[in-house]
Formats: C-alpha cells, sequence, structure tokens
C-alpha cells in the first residue's frame, strides 16, 4: 500500500475517480445534491472506499520524503471531496404549512458513513508526523474552510449586553437561516485541537448551529419540515455516524471555551439558542407553544453545558485512554438495563478494523448472567463501578436517560439509598483545556442559576431545574477537589462564594426548593446539594491559615454521611414497627371472625373428616363406564364473548358460543415418516390407520366468542369456530325401554354444528366444503380422536399425568371438541349413521358381513372406540320415533363397546409383537384347506358352546372366519418390503438428534449436493427437523410441482412429511423457519447459542455455537402442541414487511 502510495499516488487516484462518478450530483454551488437516490449507485462507490480503506489502514511508523510528498497530495485531493460535502443539503425552517415533498438525504449519510473510518485513518496518519504532516494538514484544512462558498456570516457584528459584560458577535438565528447538519471539514479540524492563534468563535460557529438545530426539532420547533430532517438528527446522535458528527461538534465546543472568555462564550451560547432576551428579562409570552419551546430549548441548552463541562473522556481532553472510554461507555449502557453481549455490541462504534475493544473491558466492569431456557445471557454493571454513573451521559437518548435514571432510581431505593443522582467527580482536564471549568463561576453562568431556580414554581420544568441542579453539583464538586489538591490561596475557583452572594442568592433559591411539591422527586438531590455546600465550606475555613491544618477535610463529609445513614435507619425502623402494627390488626381480625363464625365450622358434617369414606366418595366419582358410572350433574355456565364482553348463560336453547379453533392436517403421531404405508383400507376415512400417518387435528386458544362473529362466509378459512360450552343433559330416570327423547339445540347452534363440520371436512380431505357428504359425521369423529391423541402423547412427553395436567385452553378445548363430536350426529341421516355403526362393529364382530372391512392389524382402535362410542345412539333411532338410550343404556353399551376395543387392541398387540421374517407366521392358505390350528381352534370353539349355550355364535368360528378376522390374506398379498407391523406401544415421535457443535452441521452441509444441479455450487443447504432431510432451497433446480402448484424443495417435502407444515434450518443462515402452506412461514430463532447466550442470524458475528437443549425442547414442543400455525401467526403480526417473502419458492 505504501509503495502504490509513493510510487502512483494512488489516493489521488482514487479520489479522483470517485470525484469523477459523483460529479454529475453537484449543484450551482459546488456542493453534492442528490435529487433521485438509489444505493444501486453508489455500490461502486462503496467498493471504491472500501480499496482506500485498505490503503489507510496501517500507519506508517517512519516518514520517507516521497511519502511525505504524495500522501499530502493525496491528502489535499481528499479536502476537495469534503469541500463539496461541507455545508450541502441546506435545511431551512418551513413557516405556515407543511413541507409539500420530502427532501432527499440518506445519501449524504450514505457518504458520511462510508467516510466514517477514512476521516479516522487520515487524522492517524497525520498525528504520527506532527512536526511537518499534522501541521500542513492544519493549514490546508483551515484554508479550505475559509473557501467554502456557504460562509458562517451574512450580516454585520453587533454588540450585546448582559451582566455588564459586552459581546460583540454578528447576529445568526438558525430558526430563520439556512443551516447544514454535514459539516466534515470543521469536525476534521476540531480532531487536532488548538494548535494556533485562530479566532474559535468563528470556527466553531458551525458545530455550535448544528447542536442548535438538534435542540430545536427536539423542541418540534421544526414540524413542518417532515420526518426527513428527524432522520438527519436522528443519524447525527446514533452510534453509527455520531464520533464523527456529535462527538466532533462537542470537542469543537470545548475547543472554543477553552478559548474564549467564559462570560462571552456563555453569552454567545444563549444568542444561537435564541435565549438571550428571555434570560435577559426583554421578553415574555402568554402563548402555550413558545412557553414550552422556551422550557425545551432552555433544557437542551443546560445539557449542552452539562456536556461541554463533565465530558471530558476523550484523548487529549483528559488524561484517559481508549480502554478507559469503551468501560465508560459500557457501564453507562449497563445502567439502562442488564444487556446481552450483542446488544452491547451494537451500542458501541467500531473503530476501522469493526473491533468495538468489548472484550478487553466487560470483565472489568460487568458480570456474566446465564441464560434462561427462552432468553439470553445478560451482563450486568459491577456494584463498584455505579460511582461513574452519570444521568446526562451525552451518548443517551432521551428514552435512554429515562430508563437510566428510573433504573437508578429503583436501584438505590432497594438498597435504602436517598435517590439523588449526583455527578460523578471527572477526570481532570489537559491544560489546553482546562480554563472550561471557568465556565461554572463566572457571571453570566451565576445569572442562568437564579433565573431558572427563581421561577421554579411556575413555568419551570422538573426536567430543567434537574438540569440545573445538575450543573451546580458540577461546580460544587470542581471547587472541592481544587479545594483538596490546593491551598485556599491558589485556588480562584469561587463559585460557591459568589452562588451566596445577594439576598436572592443561588444558595437562597436551592434552600427554598425543599419546600415546592411539584419538585419532590428532587429532593435528595437537593439536600446532597446543600450538604455539598457546608462540605466546602468547611474544606476553605479549615484550609485558611488560622484554621487548624491538623484536622482532615473528609470530616465534615463523613459526618453528614453518618447523620444521613442515621435518618434513613430511623426511617426503616419506624416502617418496621408499622408493618408489625398491621399484621397485629390483621391476625386480630381473623381471630375475631373465627370467634363470631364458630358455629359455621361446627356444623359441617362429620363425614368431610373420615378418610375411609372420604376415598370411597372419590372412587365413586372416578367410575366412567359402566353400570355404576358417577353422575355428572351439568353445572350453570356463564362465559363472557372477548370481543364485546358481554357475558351470556350457556345453554342449549341459547344462542351458541364458540370458541376459536385452527383445524389442520397433522403427522406429529405418523409412525411411518419418510415411508408410504400400502393402504388395504382404501380411500374411505372410515378406520385410521394404526400408522396414523395423516390426521386431522383441531385445537383452539380457549377465547370464547358469541357466533354472530363467526359469519357463514369465514368457512373457507382455515381457523374457525368450534362449538363449546354446551352442557351436555344428564339424564338419571331410568325408562323401562332404556330410550327417551333427544336433546332439541338452537338454530344458531345447529348452524354453527355446520360450520365446523363442514371445515373439518374440508381441512381433512382436502376437498370442497359439502355438507351433505357422508364423510362429514366420520371426519368429525376423527379430528376428536386424533385431538386426544396429540393431547395424550404431549402429557407422556412432559411426563404429566393423563388428568389434572392439561392447560386451561386444552381442557375448554378438548370438551368443545368432544361435545362437538357427540352432537354432530343430529346434523346427519340417522341411516346413514347406522351404516358407519355397522361398518366399524364388523371389525369387532365378524358375523357382521361387510366388504373391506380391514384386519385388526390395520385399525386404530382408539379412533375406532370414538366412532363407535358416538354413533351407537343411532341404533335407537326409528323411522317415526325420534329417541336416543337413557343413561343406564349408554353406560352398558359403552362398557361393552369397551371390552370389545379392549380384547381387540390386545390381540393387535398379540399379533404385531412376532417379526415376519419367519414365513410360516401366517399358515398357508393354498386350496382354501383347513390347518390344523383351525381345526383345533374350531373343536374348542364347539366344545365351548354345547355348555354354555352359545353355539349359534360359534358356529361361525371356522377357519373362513379367523381369516376374515385377521385378514390374513390380505397380508399375504402386501409387498414384504413396503410392509412393517406397527409396534406397541407406539413410538413417540421428537424432531432429530442435532450435533452439540454447529461446526459439525457446518461440515455435514458442505458435503451436501444438490440432487438436480449439475454445477458444484451447494446452493442453500436446509435441514428438515421432522425427518433430517438435506434439501436445497431458494433454488430453481429443484422445483416441483405440488397441486399444480410450482413449489420449492421445502414446499414440496413439507406436503409429504408434515402435511404443509414444516420446520426446517438453515445451515449457512443459522436460522429456524416455520412454514404452514406455500404462502405463509417466518422465521426463528435457531438453538443453537454462543458462549454469551445469544443466537448468530446469518452467522454475522462468527461465534462459536453450541446446541441448546432447552431451546431445543422448547421447539420440540411448538411442533408437538400444533403451534407451529400460531406462531407464524404471531410473528407476522409483529413484522411488518413492505415486500412479502416468496415462501412457495423456499
Amino acid at each position: 500500500a505504501r509503495q502504490l502510495i509513493e510510487e502512483a499516488n494512488v489516493i489521488k487516484v482514487i479520489v479522483d475517480t470517485v470525484m469523477e462518478l459523483l460529479r454529475e450530483h453537484l449543484d450551482a454551488s459546488n456542493h453534492f445534491f442528490f435529487p433521485g437516490y438509489s444505493p444501486d449507485k453508489f455500490s461502486r462507490i462503496r467498493l471504491i472506499f472500501h480499496d482506500l480503506r485498505y490503503i489507510l489502514i496501517s500507519k506508517p511508523s517512519v516518514w520517507t520524503e516521497e511519502l511525505r510528498t504524495q500522501f499530502v497530495e493525496g491528502f489535499k485531493v481528499f479536502l476537495k471531496l469534503l469541500k463539496c460535502m461541507q455545508g450541502m443539503e441546506e435545511v431551512k425552517r418551513q413557516f405556515g404549512q407543511h413541507i409539500a415533498l420530502e427532501p432527499e438525504w440518506e445519501a449524504g449519510f450514505y457518504l458520511q458513513i462510508q467516510l466514517r473510518h477514512i476521516l479516522a485513518m487520515f487524522q492517524d496518519w497525520c498525528s504520527s508526523d506532527v512536526s511537518l504532516i499534522l501541521t500542513l494538514a492544519f493549514k490546508e484544512c483551515h484554508k479550505v474552510l475559509m473557501q467554502c462558498t456557504n460562509q458562517p456570516f451574512q450580516q454585520e457584528s453587533v454588540d450585546y449586553y448582559m451582566c455588564k459584560h459586552i459581546l460583540n458577535v454578528r447576529p445568526y438565528k438558525v430558526s430563520q437561516q439556512p443551516v447544514s447538519i454535514h459539516l466534515p471539514i470543521t469536525r476534521l479540524l476540531a480532531e487536532w485541537g488548538p494548535l494556533t492563534s485562530l479566532d474559535y468563535t468563528q470556527l466553531a460557529e458551525p458545530a455550535l448551529r448544528c447542536v442548535v438545530l438538534a435542540a430545536q426539532v427536539s423542541a418540534e420547533m421544526w414540524r413542518r419540515n417532515g420526518l426527513s430532517l428527524v432522520s438527519q438528527v436522528y443519524y447525527y446522535q446514533d452510534v453509527k455516524c455520531r464520533d464523527e458528527m456529535y462527538d466532533k461538534d462537542i470537542l469543537m465546543l470545548q475547543i472554543a471555551a477553552s478559548r474564549m472568555e467564559p462570560n462571552h462564550f456563555l453569552m454567545w451560547i444563549l444568542l444561537r439558542f435564541e435565549l438571550f432576551d428571555h434570560f435577559n428579562g426583554n421578553f415574555s409570552s402568554k402563548d402555550q407553544d413558545e412557553l414550552f419551546q422556551w422550557n425545551r430549548l432552555i433544557e437542551e441548552m443546560l445539557y449542552l453545558l452539562i456536556v461541554i463541562i463533565g465530558e471530558r473522556y476523550v484523548p487529549g481532553v483528559s488524561y484517559v485512554t481508549k480502554e478507559d472510554v469503551t468501560m465508560r461507555e459500557v457501564i453507562h449502557l449497563l445502567c439502562i438495563e442488564p444487556m446481552a453481549h450483542s446488544s452491547l455490541v451494537k451500542g458501541l462504534p467500531e473503530n476501522e478494523y469493526h473491533e468495538t475493544g468489548l472484550e478487553s473491558v466487560i470483565t472489568k466492569v460487568a458480570t456474566f448472567k446465564k441464560p434462561g431456557v427462552s432468553g439470553h445471557g445478560l451482563y450486568e454493571v459491577k456494584k463498584e463501578c455505579l460511582v461513574e454513573f452519570n444521568p446526562f451521559f451525552y451518548h443517551y437518548s432521551r428514552i435512554q436517560h429515562s430508563k437510566a435514571e428510573e433504573s437508578q432510581k429503583k436501584r438505590r431505593a432497594q438498597e435504602c439509598n436517598d435517590k439523588a443522582l449526583c455527578p460523578p467527580v471527572p477526570p481532570a482536564f489537559c491544560p489546553a483545556f482546562s480554563s472550561v471549568v471557568h465556565l461554572l463561576h463566572c457571571d453570566i453562568f451565576i445569572h442562568i442559576l437564579r433565573r431558572v431556580l427563581q421561577k421554579a414554581t411556575e413555568d419551570r420544568t422538573e426536567a430543567m431545574v434537574q438540569r440545573a441542579l445538575h450543573l451546580i453539583g458540577q461546580a460544587l464538586l470542581e471547587e472541592k477537589t481544587q479545594l483538596e489538591d490546593r491551598t485556599v490561596e491558589d485556588v480562584t475557583f469561587d463559585f460557591t462564594l459568589k452562588a451566596r452572594k445577594h439576598g436572592k442568592s443561588v444558595f437562597h433559591m436551592l434552600s427554598r426548593l425543599k419546600e415546592v411539591p411539584s419538585l419532590e422527586a428532587q429532593k435528595d438531590m437537593v439536600k446532597w446539594l446543600l450538604q455539598m455546600f457546608e462540605i466546602v465550606k468547611c474544606l476553605r475555613d479549615k484550609s485558611s491559615p488560622t484554621a487548624s491544618v491538623s484536622m482532615e477535610p473528609a470530616k465534615p463529609e463523613e459526618r453528614a454521611q453518618d447523620k444521613e445513614k442515621a435518618e434513613r435507619k430511623r426511617k426503616a425502623e419506624a416502617a418496621k414497627l408499622h408493618r408489625q402494627k398491621i399484621m397485629a390488626q390483621m391476625s386480630a381480625m381473623q381471630k375475631n371472625f373465627i370467634e363470631s363464625n364458630k358455629m359455621l365450622y361446627e356444623n359441617m358434617p362429620e363425614i368431610c373428616f373420615d378418610s375411609s369414606s372420604c376415598a370411597m366418595a372419590q372412587m365413586d366419582l372416578c367410575v366412567a363406564i359402566g353400570p355404576h358410572r358417577g353422575s355428572t350433574p351439568a353445572e350453570r355456565e356463564v362465559l363472557t364473548c372477548i370481543l364485546c364482553q358481554e357475558e351470556q348463560e350457556v345453554g342449549a336453547k341459547a344462542q351458541a358460543m364458540v370458541l376459536t379453533a385452527c383445524v389442520q392436517r397433522s403427522t406429529v403421531l405418523t409412525q411411518c415418516r419418510g415411508k408410504i404405508p400400502v393402504s388395504r383400507v382404501g380411500p374411505y376415512p372410515l378406520f385410521m390407520s394404526p400408522y396414523l400417518a395423516l390426521g386431522t387435528h383441531t385445537g383452539s386458544c380457549g377465547h370464547v366468542m358469541h357466533a354472530t362473529y363467526c359469519t357463514t362466509e369465514d368457512r373457507s378459512a382455515d381457523v374457525d369456530a368450534l362449538l363449546g360450552g354446551e352442557s351436555q343433559p344428564d339424564y338419571r330416570s331410568i325408562l323401562s325401554y332404556g330410550v327417551q327423547e333427544p336433546m332439541k339445540f338452537s338454530d344458531s347452534i345447529m348452524e354453527m354444528l355446520g360450520v365446523c363440520a363442514t371445515t373439518v371436512h374440508r381441512v381433512g380431505l382436502q376437498t370442497a366444503p359439502n355438507e351433505l357428504c357422508p364423510r362429514v359425521p366420520l371426519m368429525a369423529w376423527i379430528t376428536c380422536a386424533f385431538t386426544i391423541q396429540a393431547i395424550e402423547n404431549i402429557l407422556q412427553e412432559e411426563e404429566k399425568p393423563l388428568f389434572g395436567s392439561l392447560q386451561n385452553r386444552q381442557l375448554a378445548g378438548l370438551k368443545a371438541i368432544v361435545q362437538f363430536s357427540a352432537v354432530q350426529r343430529l346434523k346427519c341421516s340417522q341411516a346413514v349413521i347406522q351404516s358407519h355403526f355397522s361398518e366399524m362393529l364388523a371389525v369387532l364382530l365378524p358375523v357382521i358381513r361387510r366388504e373391506h372391512t380391514p384386519s385388526v392389524l390395520d385399525v386404530d382402535f382408539f379412533h375406532l372406540l370414538v366412532g363407535l362410542v358416538l354413533s351407537i345412539p343411532s341404533l335407537y333411532q326409528e323411522e317415526t320415533v325420534d329417541l336416543q338410550p337413557s343413561a343406564v343404556s349408554s353406560a352398558y353399551n359403552h362398557m361393552h363397546i369397551l371390552h370389545l376395543v379392549t380384547m381387540a387392541h390386545m390381540l393387535q398387540i398379540l399379533l404385531s409383537s412376532t417379526g415376519r421374517d419367519d414365513e410360516s407366521y401366517f399358515p398357508s392358505v393354498a386350496g382354501g384347506e383347513e390347518t390344523v390350528e383351525a381345526r383345533a381352534a374350531a373343536e374348542l370353539c364347539s366344545t365351548v358352546s354345547q355348555h354354555t349355550g352359545r353355539y349359534s355364535f360359534f358356529r361361525w368360528t371356522t377357519y373362513s372366519m379367523l381369516i376374515k378376522w385377521c385378514n390374513i390374506l390380505t397380508l399375504n398379498k402386501a409387498p414384504k418390503d413396503k410392509f412393517q407391523t406397527v409396534r406397541y406401544p407406539r413410538r413417540r415421535n421428537r424432531l432429530i438428534d442435532l450435533p452439540e457443535d454447529y461446526s459439525a452441521l457446518l461440515n455435514q452441509a458442505s458435503h451436501f449436493q444438490c440432487p438436480k444441479s449439475t454445477d458444484d455450487e451447494k446452493k442453500h443447504p436446509t435441514l428438515c427437523l421432522f425427518c433430517g432431510a438435506m434439501l436445497c432451497s431458494q433454488s430453481f433446480c429443484c422445483l416441483s410441482q405440488v397441486d399444480g402448484e410450482d413449489v420449492g424443495a421445502c414446499n414440496a417435502h413439507a406436503a409429504s412429511c408434515g402435511a404443509g407444515v414444516g420446520m426446517f434450518l438453515r445451515v449457512r443462515e443459522c436460522e429456524i423457519v416455520l412454514m404452514a402452506n406455500t404462502t405463509r412461514g417466518c422465521t426463528y430463532p435457531a438453538p443453537y447459542l454462543d458462549d454469551y447466550g445469544e443466537t448468530d442470524p446469518h452467522l454475522g458475528r462468527g461465534n462459536p455455537l453450541h446446541l441448546c437443549p432447552e431451546r431445543y425442547r422448547k421447539l420440540n414442543q411448538l411442533w408437538q402442541h400444533h403451534c407451529i400455525l400460531e406462531e407464524i401467526a404471531r410473528r407476522l403480526e409483529v413484522v411488518n414487511v413492505m415486500f412479502a417473502f416468496e415462501w412457495q419458492m423456499l
């Protein structure tokens, strides 16, 4: 790089190229103007600036004459570029009406961000040769600044008078004349400090204008100028730009304060803030908007004084290092709230090496708290570092200032300390800046404080008074420090003496502030300031020649602290006694209540305390099947609509109350993921396969609403209403014939039954809505059974008991889906229900002759149990009489069905427990000849029937009946490579196992080759967390068609693996992608965390990542709870993007 500078003058070549590209954007005044900014046009400029950063990345330790000459020439050309930026995009306050068109502002800040590190590098190069290069560079900067066409002043100088001081300066009002926020040359001069005796009032004028502009925008004086100006001020103080913009303006003002007479400097500040007449008593107004703007401007002016005097953590301004600066930044960030490592990195400025210096200082100022299940690790500031907290830290925004102040006051209250947020003791100024502290005891400063405190009870805001108190604290700390370091004769800082002068002195007004009710929050601060006044007074007395030198100056402060501690202890003891008194009163009231209501406890039945009888009662209540089934009285239930907040009692004749529900196809319970089982049942969904390959799940969030809010026009949506809260009546009367009239429901309930059933039918079978389809009740029973199985699977996974462990929304949804499925038979033809019942019963009783009856190995018996229980009441229906079974009949029916299904399931388990490797597992059926086993079974049944009177039943127990029951012929015809018997208990599905180290996953993805692409590019390897398949996403090479639509590899895989729902890990981006269908999806944090407990999306930070078991378990629960659709909807509501992502191409 240095060779290119010496031989090819590469700096000049690079800057000339940039100027050539930007020449078309120069206006008549030779300033850049970007009317139609587009980031694409600046892509080449960005790359060129990257080359310039490479050239300047390492400053020389030894200068040659050739290197010095070429660098100076290149620097002069670079100053021409900065000259075109100096004062560009000037703004003028809009009056009357709002600005019609938002001006362009992004291009200017884009250039500023690109030049940020380049400016710092040029400054380092110049500073490495102080004797020659720095002096030449400073002169060239000053020369170019004076050549700028927009001169600082356009009018003649005017004399201004205040407190017997005269300031001669040219008038200028930021609110009426043009002002620019882009001042690169002025800020470049600020970095090199006061090298010569120039007029720094003129040099600092643009910087002060820029600060005043930001203050007036904060005071809402520029509201009619639109959001473009607000955005400029935001980035002016943001971490991306502030080190070369806002910070340099403050540095330039500090240089001016060190070179100007203190009173003149403060008068100059008041003039530019347009507050000179206000503090001179020559202006008044009753307009509320003007009063608000004045108060806000005074707050900003006082804040600027706090910053100029107190912000000394800059190398060269005080004796601090870059590490000290970073430590202070970190302390103030952590004083807002505990932060994650990435948040701290974002809050710190980066150097030219893209480093923040955080790692070298974080252990000195903070302690790391390990992350929890869903959060991330947080850093908390150490207690010993809190003494450096400054509530008016100049890098705080208004929001951060409020948060930090509230956080520290809360902490101090918990520690039983006062809430005074005192200014910290700053480091001493370097000799070149030592005169800045004289601002704190000049006449104008005392006058400003008196004016602010004088009307503290009138139109002064608390924020204004708080800033004034902070300035007083800074002055007292400065005087105390000087008195401790020197004798009283050598100390010229006399703030306390001036603050006590006259009858209405600052000290007198400060003493009265304790009695102002509106300033209750500042009482602790006022008390601390009064104590500091006494401490400084004692230090002055004890430092005089007449005072005893042997006494330590710290003792007055120690006495004040001891007095304060004693006062706090007294208050704590008084509060403790008050609490004890209240607790004693409450205890006495409880005893009086028990004594006065003793009869209530005496009249309680003794059976409640009999453990044996209580246990028997509990056993009575727990009987759910058979003639001894416990009674379930219908409870009165009053629900509140979440939309209109009206209450309504639930009843069969009342208006329908519904639960919001989500119906979706699911493969959570599948036993054949990645394999397609041979269907021996047919397409008719009467019987659920034991593989549970595809089910229909219905979940609810538990929110109740009136059915009128769910119109029939919403039936095509996937999120529909589910009948809920309808109490099934309990019929205790036993009729002699075992039947009774069925329950009647209102038209509203019957309508919603149709809506829900049609939705389940449409989603489950992926077909058009049809209320008359005979499969509608079947799908209602199937979704009821599958939902119950899914809940039971969740409880097993979480090791919770089956009953009593459901969440409220799960319990409400479960009750609703069961009641909906039970009543569904009333919406259909009873002949259809009876046909379904007989076909299902044929699986258990082979005597019922039905075609295509499946084997016991081909049926999920829980689905069969639900269907039989919910459809058996249809057997009591007749053509002319609409009846249903009584409670006793239902109890016996349910018991017998349960016995049958249980025995069949036991047989299913026995048959599936033996492998099929042995070909003799199923007997040969060639020629239809009976085997020895079949004849023995027939003989056994014949003998049993002679003694039990069951001949009419067992006469069918022949070999042909066994074949029909077990469907052995069908089993033998199944291909052996595709048939696999389901083992019981079924396997609980979980997400795949991921490697603990993310680098192993990256290595695995690096070996992945796209199966349909011929090039070596790895595309976007994406891992399916359901089955572990590696896919090629976001690539046109792997497009396929699903339902006639071109979709990406992930969508096609999700259709077969997750029934349209997918959970994928994008390996290169280190993020999870949740998909609901081809049009909806969202990103989700990956379960891999770095050592700081944070994720690393797109691997931007590059820290080593490790699998977090808790987060991966949470992802697994998200899938098993069927909450992926809910999570996608929640994230899409929060994140609004202008251009939607094409999920179908993933």
